[in-house]
């Protein structure tokens, strides 16, 4: 990666050599219409490369960082793969009404489970099993009412896994 950034400076910085040694750009657009056949494929070469690499490093970045970014959450956190579909499920389901900041929700009608949750229960045990709870039994405190099983068996397991998880950090 480093060295494509390299090497992509390094030709920018030899185009620029190049219209300036040629008397500006005008200069540098005669002297290439005037220069040998090798002359204007090698023009056509870097350019070429250039654009290459405008492709591939970007491609290659995208590539190989995708499966990395699905595994972490707040703070650096690794999830595996249960916590990971439990943060699907978490975004589509209950981060209209919660708070968590792993996946950036901020919900104002069920608790805040960043402090709920994460702060007051100091176990990941417990957390899940509040989580658990919750969602088998439903809500029903002050302004909002959160329906009984949302979720059930594996997911429900899922959602609690990952809240357990990131609640707090």
């Amino acid at each position: 990666m480093a060295i494509a950034i390299i090497l992509l400076w390094l030709l920018v910085g030899l185009g620029i050599f190049f219209v300036a040694i040629h008397r500006g750009a005008r200069g540098a657009r005669q002297s290439l219409y005037t220069e040998s056949k090798i002359g204007q494929r090698t023009v056509t070469l870097g350019i070429a490369v250039v654009f290459a690499f405008g492709l591939a490093v970007p491609a290659l970045v995208l590539a190989f960082n995708g499966e990395h970014k699905a595994s972490v959450a707040v703070g650096g956190l690794r999830l595996n793969s249960e916590q990971q579909k439990g943060r699907e499920l978490f975004a589509r389901t209950c981060a209209v009404c919660h708070t968590l900041a792993a996946v950036k929700a901020v919900g104002r009608i069920g608790p805040n489970l960043d402090v709920r949750v994460g702060d007051d229960i100091a176990t990941p045990a417990g957390r899940k099993a509040l989580v658990l709870g919750a969602i088998a039994e439903g809500r029903a405190r002050g302004l909002g009412q959160m329906p009984a099983q949302l979720y059930q068996g594996k997911e429900a397991e899922q959602v609690a896994s990952f809240v357990a998880a990131v609640a707090g950090h």
